[in-house]
């Protein structure tokens, strides 16, 4: 269990706490549509259903992150409500739209990860300061 938790703490142990929950939401709508990408048209998905597909993973993301962190971990959902909900439908919708793109399904989670992670720092740029540091997530979580 160690090396794990030395190997997150090297990957993941400096990046915002924004960041590790858009991570979460695209690894999961990069798995579920990975899963299914092979299933999909040839030629792929128009924009509505990238759109459609986008919304329905950025719920089953979002409620994870709810359940993950807001209650488990106990980061409280008062904090996590909105604030996951716009990371989660941004990066569920990109993640979808890029995978179509690039179509390889295996890399599908991968993808969901990098741009789950870059669509957690740039949306941390918009939070007050003392939220960055995390301030108000690690003073409500213990």
């Amino acid at each position: 269990m160690q090396p794990f938790l030395l190997l997150g703490q090297l990957l993941f142990g400096k990046l915002p706490f924004c960041s590790l929950i858009g991570g979460t939401v695209g690894v999961i709508a990069g798995s579920f549509l990975g899963l299914t990408m092979d299933a999909m048209m040839p030629g792929g998905l128009s924009a509505i259903q990238i759109v459609e597909a986008g919304l329905i993973l950025a719920l089953v993301g979002w409620i994870t992150v709810l359940v993950v962190f807001g209650l488990w971990l106990r980061y409280g959902l008062a904090q996590l409500w909105w604030p996951a909900a716009i990371n989660a439908v941004l990066t569920a919708i990109l993640t979808v739209w890029v995978n179509n793109l690039v179509h390889v399904t295996v890399l599908a989670p991968v993808i969901g990860l990098v741009i789950g992670l870059l669509i957690g720092v740039i949306l941390c740029w918009f939070c007050p300061p003392f939220a960055r540091l995390g301030g108000w997530s690690v003073t409500h979580a213990r």
